[in-house]
C-alpha cells in the first residue's frame, strides 16, 4: 500500500452561501484570462486527471509553432480521497503526446513533484530558465491565479501567459470554469478551497500574496458580510 498524503486544506470544504457580488469576487480572484500566445516554454502542471486533454493542448500548441519547448511537471500525489494511479502524472501525460512527430521539439518531464511549488522547483532542476523571456502555463482553471503567482515568485521577470483547463463535474455541462464554477455544489466547494489555500500559501510566503490583497479583503469581507446575513 502506498501512504497517501493529507491535504493542508481540505480540497472541497464547506462553503458560505454564495450571492452575485461574493460569485463576481471569488471569480475574479481565483480564475486567470485564458491567453494562447507564442512563447518561449510551455510550462504544464501536475494534475491526476484529464491526461488525455492536457496532451491535446500541448500537441495544439507545438503544432502552430506557438511553443518548441514544452515541460510536464508532476511526480506520484497520492493525495486522500483523490484518483490515484501509481505512475507519475507528467509520464501519464507525456503517454498522449506522439513523440515521434515532434522530434525537432524539446519535451521535458519532471517526476517527483506533488504540488505547485514543488513542481516549479523541481522543473528548474531540469530546465535552464535563464533565457526563458516568455511562458505559457497550463493549470486547472481554479487554481490558475495560484499557478501564476508561484511562477511570478521564481521568475518575476518572465511574461507569462494561461491556459486555464476546466476541470469536470457530474454535471456535464457546469464543469469547474471560469463562467460556470458556481453552477454546482462541487464547484462552490472546490473554488472557496483556493480561496483558503490562496489566503494560507500566500501568508506565508509561497507566492507574493501583495499582487491579490486586495482581492482576498473583498472576498472575506463579501462573506463575512454573507454570514451576518443568514445568522
Amino acid at each position: 500500500m502506498s501512504e497517501e498524503l493529507h491535504r493542508e486544506i481540505s480540497k472541497t470544504p464547506s462553503s458560505p452561501v454564495m450571492d452575485a457580488s461574493l460569485i463576481s469576487a471569488l471569480t475574479a480572484l481565483c480564475f486567470q484570462e485564458e491567453s494562447i500566445v507564442k512563447s518561449d516554454l510551455l510550462f504544464v502542471f501536475g494534475s491526476n486527471v484529464q491526461h488525455r486533454e492536457i496532451a491535446h493542448i500541448i500537441r495544439y500548441m507545438l503544432d502552430r509553432e506557438l511553443a518548441n519547448q514544452v515541460l510536464i511537471t508532476g511526480g506520484i500525489a497520492n493525495y486522500n480521497g483523490s484518483f490515484y494511479k501509481k505512475q507519475a502524472e507528467s509520464e501519464q501525460i507525456k503517454s498522449y503526446i506522439p513523440l515521434e512527430k515532434y522530434m525537432n521539439k524539446k519535451i521535458y518531464t519532471e517526476k517527483k513533484s506533488k504540488n505547485i511549488i514543488e513542481n516549479i522547483i523541481e522543473a528548474k532542476k531540469i530546465v535552464d530558465f535563464e533565457n526563458i523571456n516568455s511562458m505559457t502555463f497550463l493549470s486547472h482553471s481554479y487554481a490558475s491565479t495560484r499557478a501564476a503567482l508561484s511562477l511570478k515568485r521564481f521568475f518575476p521577470n518572465v511574461q507569462l501567459h494561461c491556459i486555464p483547463l476546466p476541470l469536470p463535474t457530474d454535471f456535464l455541462k457546469y464543469p469547474v470554469s471560469r463562467p460556470m464554477w458556481s453552477k454546482t455544489e462541487y464547484g462552490r466547494k472546490l473554488v472557496w478551497g483556493e480561496y483558503l489555500r490562496l489566503q494560507t500559501y500566500g501568508s506565508r510566503g509561497d507566492f507574493p500574496i501583495e499582487d491579490i490583497r486586495d482581492a482576498l479583503d473583498q472576498v472575506k469581507s463579501l462573506s463575512e458580510q454573507k454570514s451576518l446575513s443568514v445568522a
